[in-house]
């Protein structure tokens, strides 16, 4: 009896650590900056959005190295995706900036 219930304490804590790892590639993408839309975004935003932008890639970076090999392929992919998706918006933001600026020269 008593392997019985020590089997099955094992089997779950391994199950709980699997899944665990599974969600280390979304647990290191959570909390991203919020970003505006392009069109609502006002120039003297810009700044602070950066420190946040480079504050959250750089976490979320470091914490995708340490789930690498860990998490399922899908999942990993799908945090790096997310990263992506920020930096990108991030960088339309910077070029709409850049070229209201050039426009008004």
């Amino acid at each position: 009896m008593k392997k019985l219930i020590l089997g099955s304490v094992l089997a779950a804590l391994a199950f709980v650590s699997l899944n665990s790892y599974a969600n280390c590639a979304l647990a290191a993408v959570m909390n991203p900056p919020s970003l505006p839309e392009v069109s609502a975004s006002a120039v003297e935003d810009m700044p602070n959005l950066k420190f946040a932008v480079e504050e959250y890639l750089d976490r979320a970076s470091q914490g995708l190295e340490v789930c690498e090999g860990y998490s399922d392929d899908f999942v990993y992919n799908a945090a790096v995706a997310r990263l992506e998706e920020t930096a990108d918006h991030y960088n339309q933001l910077v070029r709409y900036h850049k070229q209201l600026q050039v426009s008004a020269k």
